[in-house]
């Protein structure tokens, strides 16, 4: 089967939304990108967790149970059948009766759910990504803070597509600060002198689920890690390179900027990839060793 939404309740191949709801306006919603693995929704309660907290950032009002949205998203999953799917999680504040910025007190909020299928047999890429440093500077969390995961995703689309636009195949922005932040949907990792590192959120990034599992794994198993400020002169010191992400899982790196990795995909990330798909797996973080 091919894409299948849920509007409000209303399962169907497609799905219609007013000219005036204002996620379609201005970006004014939150959403969540879930996967299934062997059927099921890996950390779906972690994502509407996240949801909630995106919502209250900006001051919008999810009106609905934990257990509605849970059900609503297996539901749709029930409806495609057998598979795997990209499960997108959008709440809309919704449409106003007028355009304007201030939102009218009145707007009810949309759930919108869309399913896509995946490979249900994920493998680890031997290629691996190509990463420019963009000159594009990461929005500052004291505008809009990456940590809120909202409809306004502007920023980073135009980063991808400059770095395409180079021969690259996804970009890493910086803050103001001359600091790395993360890539345009995805977090990222390093392993130096036999060490993973991830930039820490205060860099400005989105708190990842996956980073989030990850750093969990890597407690569990006892390997050497920890969450530090990266500048760009510190990447061209890394023995291997991965991004993370809910859709991608493990992406390795094989060039960052000019800096060709020597390992990619490295035995950290081969690792780091088998026991994340054993995670996901057992749906358990409790089962890690």
């Amino acid at each position: 089967m091919g894409m299948l939404i849920n509007l409000d309740g209303h399962i169907a191949p497609t799905a219609s939304l007013s000219v005036l709801d204002r996620g379609f306006l201005y970006g004014d919603s939150v959403y969540e990108v879930v996967r299934t693995y062997q059927g099921r929704p890996f950390a779906l309660q972690e994502h509407i967790d996240r949801l909630r907290r995106s919502a209250e950032y900006l001051y919008l009002e999810i009106p609905w149970f934990d257990h509605h949205i849970c059900t609503e998203v297996k539901r749709t999953i029930a409806a495609a059948g057998k598979g795997d799917y990209y499960i997108r999680i959008v709440v809309s504040r919704g449409a106003d009766q007028r355009i304007s910025l201030l939102p009218d007190p009145q707007t009810r909020p949309r759930l919108l759910i869309i399913l896509l299928p995946v490979d249900s047999n994920p493998q680890l890429s031997e290629t691996g990504l190509s990463l420019e440093i963009s000159q594009r500077e990461r929005v500052s969390r004291n505008a809009l803070d990456p940590a809120a995961k909202t409809g306004n995703y502007l920023n980073n689309i135009l980063a991808l597509l400059e770095a395409q636009r180079n021969g690259k195949d996804d970009a890493l922005l910086l803050n103001s600060f001359g600091q790395i932040t993360e890539a345009t949907t995805s977090n990222l990792w390093i392993v130096r002198q036999g060490v993973i590192e991830t930039p820490v959120t205060d860099v400005g990034i989105l708190h990842g689920i996956t980073r989030s599992v990850l750093l969990t794994i890597l407690e569990r198993l006892g390997l050497p890690h920890r969450q530090v400020v990266l500048k760009p002169e510190d990447l061209e010191t890394a023995t291997e390179a991965f991004l993370s992400s809910s859709v991608r899982l493990l992406m390795p790196i094989r060039e960052l900027g000019t800096y060709g990795l020597p390992e990619c995909p490295g035995p950290v990330t081969r690792q780091l990839w088998q026991e994340l798909l054993r995670v996901m797996a057992h749906q358990d973080r409790d089962s890690l060793p």
